[in-house]
């Protein structure tokens, strides 16, 4: 095994620790002695992988960002129709939430302070802004097909988003009266009525 290799897998147990950690304890209440602990590295190992705390959460929340939104896009790009999409889309942040429930909580919990003026917000309102963008692109293009009607692609794909965050918050909190795969269901059907394109009779 490389050195290399070496170092991108204890970076990844770093962020694994963290993730785990921040979940825990908070952003506020943990510390980098916290998560050395956790991941079974002396302090200084840390501070040679991130150079402060609000670096080792950005990391931790970025990667699994990042992942999320990468298993979403290849979903999305498995289907031909709109509405095929929407369905992979949600149901793949559903599985990855489920899967993560560490990072959900963290997710969720840094998503309502994204607006309070720090580097970290920034950095997470930027990312928050290139997906909606990518998602405004697909919904421009179904669009172009007539599978939708004409809207305002970015408030689509905002309400889009903001129905996904509501499913993973129910996920989080435990409310089990529907099932993920109904849940998916009635969501992609309640948005359909608003944005399927018309037929024409109809």
């Amino acid at each position: 095994m490389t050195d290399q290799s070496v170092s991108v897998r204890k970076r990844q147990a770093i962020l694994d620790a963290a993730r785990t950690v921040f979940s825990r304890l908070g952003y506020a209440k943990t510390s980098m002695d916290d998560v050395a602990e956790e991941a079974g590295i002396a302090k200084g190992t840390l501070y040679l992988y991130f150079k402060s705390k609000e670096d080792l959460y950005l990391g931790a929340l970025a990667r699994d960002v990042r992942e999320m939104t990468e298993r979403a896009i290849t979903a999305m790009n498995a289907k031909a129709g709109f509405r095929d999409k929407l369905t992979a889309f949600l149901t793949v942040r559903l599985e990855y939430c489920k899967a993560n429930e560490d990072f959900l909580r963290i997710y969720l919990a840094e998503y309502g302070s994204m607006f309070t003026k720090t580097q970290l917000r920034k950095e997470l309102c930027k990312a928050a802004r290139e997906n909606m963008q990518a998602m405004a692109e697909i919904v421009e293009a179904a669009m172009a097909r007539r599978e939708l009607r004409r809207a305002p692609a970015g408030a689509v794909a905002a309400t889009i988003f903001d129905v996904a965050r509501g499913l993973m918050e129910r996920r989080l909190l435990g409310w089990k009266e529907l099932q993920a795969k109904d849940e998916v269901r009635f969501a992609v059907d309640l948005l359909w009525s608003g944005i399927g394109a018309v037929k024409a009779g109809k």
